[in-house]
């Protein structure tokens, strides 16, 4: 079942197609072993669900990095944190309804605000108030039913804008060796949680990232790129300093290169946190894989891959 997911996250695909690749594909099926029976898209998908309700996830995430170590794979104890947008699927907005059956929560808000307005007139400025009070608490209300709702517009996803488009998804915040390219650890988010508001460092060992951290603390050294206040030029000191930061930490920004132009990473069809934070995991495995690979190629760790 972890082989099944693995190609289901580097390959993008959801239960169905998965469950078709197995029947159709031979090397999907060299992959597995050739099983004597195929698991349908059911069991995929609450063998999925079982990691993700139960955060087994986790503790597979530091067992694979256990046997990384155990090959001599190691990476030094300076990082580099970065975060990522990974947008999901919010799922469909429903059928328009015709003009003369309007939807009932645009037809109540209309209703409510002419029935505000008749309400106004004649009213003193005390009973105003009052009715804007009850305005926004029942403005107030609806806001809480969607975002505590259990449905896939829920709070694990969040709406960022970029540019004059919206999207849907969440975020995963990512340390990353500086000798070796490879994931170290990792956190999935909700895409409202800016990125200095995570914090990977270990204490006394050197944190390198970009502006967006800067004022933020951590754990460890601080290694965060320094930003201009206001509309004031950085001085040399400053521009230097940047620039060593910048060679460190340029190696971070592979991984979320990779896991989105080669895995296709950046769409994934799962909108809660723990379900997406599943995907990273096997998204993140795919990645370190992959290096690991170009890294025997450079005759960096034959040694260890060849145990």
């Amino acid at each position: 079942m972890v082989k099944i997911l693995f190609l289901q996250s580097v390959y993008n695909l959801v239960d169905e197609p998965v469950e078709r690749e197995m029947h159709n594909r031979i090397d999907f099926m060299h992959f597995l072993g050739f099983p004597e029976r195929i698991q349908d898209s059911r069991s995929v998908w609450l063998f999925r669900e079982r990691l993700s309700s139960t955060g087994k996830d986790k503790i597979m995430w530091k067992r694979i990095w256990k046997q990384f170590e155990d090959r001599g794979i190691t990476i030094k104890p300076c990082k580099i944190q970065d975060a990522s947008f990974i947008e999901s699927d919010p799922g469909k907005h429903g059928r328009k309804k015709p003009p003369l059956s309007p939807d009932p929560q645009i037809h109540e808000t209309v209703m409510e605000s002419s029935s505000t307005m008749n309400e106004k007139q004649g009213m003193t400025k005390e009973e105003k108030r009052q009715a804007k009070i009850r305005a926004a608490e029942r403005k107030k209300q609806r806001r809480d039913e969607r975002k505590y709702s259990s449905t896939r517009r829920s709070k694990d996803g969040a709406w960022p804008k970029k540019g004059s488009r919206s999207y849907f998804g969440n975020k995963i915040h990512s340390a990353v060796g500086t000798d070796m390219p490879l994931i170290h650890d990792f956190v999935v988010t909700d895409a409202s949680k800016h990125d200095s508001q995570i914090d990977l460092t270990i204490p006394d060992i050197p944190n390198y990232r970009d502006r967006g951290y800067s004022g933020s603390g951590t754990r460890g050294i601080d290694a965060t790129m320094d930003r201009a206040p206001g509309n004031h030029p950085h001085t040399i000191k400053q521009i230097r300093r940047n620039l060593r930061i910048t060679r460190k930490r340029s190696p971070g920004k592979r991984p979320y290169s990779v896991m989105k132009r080669i895995f296709h990473g950046n769409h994934v069809f799962v909108t809660m946190v723990s379900r997406v934070r599943v995907k990273a995991t096997f998204i993140c495995l795919g990645y370190n894989l992959l290096t690991l690979v170009s890294l025997e190629k450079e005759g960096r760790i034959a040694s260890a891959l060849k145990n």
